[in-house]
């Protein structure tokens, strides 16, 4: 097996664990529209609640040591191997990352996570410099982000990281989530008359998310257009032919014209580079979710609120046009394991739609994991 298909990995370090080979082949099967579907066991990434385990927000934003600890104490019940997630880190410093890299300051509390205490002006962020140069990206939360990612490396090399876990990319937004974290509200008041003034913000933010993406990358040693993805979460996917995550929560605020209009074309050009795109976004917009689906661009589409969503609806749009789901989605009243994966399974299966499930389902122990893995495949199986 190549470099590229283990992920920026060896063969034989991968090889070194064959159940971790095996999931990468079974990728490579699912990507092609054969085989099982997968599923992994574990929580989706909180936007809610006590984002930590042993050291708060704060701690982790200041040492390296911590939020790397925090990282693996994440991963640690995932080591099994049981279901088909792949072990993942990433630095998880938040929405605020990339403007941190612009030198804008943001504020931490041990308990929530970080937002960005200054904007800057339509006018200033439009007119800055382009292209951005990568290394004078790295100030802020970008260079501790670097510096995690080079202790996560030195760690695993002297043996104190298992070699089954893989870094991936951090939270790097998307092109109009960026503009509306730079320039704040502002942005969406000059939707209606700043046509042109709008778009130059884009371009900054599409410049800024294809710089600090291909940074992250090549620290990683991943290749352009694929990549190991864990959303959040600390198990994850193989994507042979998606190379970058794109999030759009703030498209959602617009109407689906302007969505045409202001984002769709900075999505495409933030494709190009890397084959394809993981798309996430939050709330409700039905209009965007129909784009997406129809766009080539997007092999697998994440929604931050599936419950606002018709599931028939949902998975016929995915089933129609090839488009991958990839999340959690909710458990019913009443559902046990197996009628949950069973109603799921149907659902796949009318509409001929490729799910990568997070389950909201939680097994007790191993071996009911692994029963349910393996009803799973059956249940999916092409």
């Amino acid at each position: 097996m190549s470099r590229e298909v283990l992920g920026g990995m060896t063969e034989s370090e991968t090889g070194k664990n064959e159940a971790l080979h095996r999931k990468f082949r079974f990728y490579e099967e699912f990507w092609k529209g054969e085989g099982p579907c997968p599923i992994l066991f574990t929580e989706p990434h909180l936007a809610k609640g006590k984002p930590y385990k042993r050291h708060d927000l704060v701690e982790q934003h200041r040492d390296l040591e911590k939020h790397l600890e925090e990282r693996l104490l994440e991963v640690q019940p995932h080591l099994e191997l049981i279901d088909d997630g792949i072990p993942t880190v990433r630095s998880d410093l938040g929405t605020t990352l990339l403007p941190s890299g612009l030198g804008l300051r943001i504020e931490v509390q041990p308990e929530l996570h970080p937002w960005l205490a200054e904007n800057l002006a339509a006018e200033t962020y439009a007119e800055l410099a382009i292209p951005f140069q990568q290394q004078k990206l790295l100030k802020n939360e970008v260079l501790f982000s670097q510096r995690f990612y080079e202790l996560f490396k030195k760690r695993k090399g002297e043996g104190l990281i298992p070699a089954d876990v893989f870094p991936y990319v951090p939270d790097t937004q998307g092109i109009f989530d960026l503009s509306h974290l730079i320039v704040g509200t502002d942005l969406l008041y000059l939707l209606t008359d700043r046509r042109e003034q709008v778009l130059a913000i884009q371009e900054r933010s599409l410049e800024l998310f294809l710089a600090t993406t291909r940074l992250f990358k090549e620290l990683l040693g991943e290749r352009n257009g694929s990549m190991v993805h864990g959303h959040g979460m600390p198990i994850g996917v193989w994507f042979p032919d998606s190379g970058a995550r794109i999030s759009e929560d703030s498209a959602t605020l617009i109407s689906t014209d302007m969505i045409r209009t202001f984002c769709q074309p900075f999505i495409r050009r933030a494709a190009e580079p890397f084959g394809r795109l993981f798309m996430h976004y939050c709330g409700h917009h039905p209009g965007f979710l129909q784009m997406l689906c129809e766009m080539q661009e997007i092999s697998t589409l994440n929604l931050g609120n599936p419950e606002m969503y018709d599931l028939e609806e949902l998975f016929s749009l995915c089933g129609q046009s090839g488009t991958v789901y990839f999340g959690h989605l909710p458990l019913l009243d009443g559902e046990d394991g197996r009628s949950y994966l069973e109603r799921l399974a149907d659902l796949c299966g009318r509409h001929i739609t490729r799910l990568i499930l997070v389950s909201d389902y939680h097994p007790v122990g191993s071996e009911e994991k692994s029963t349910l893995v393996e009803r799973w495949h059956s249940l999916t199986a092409r």
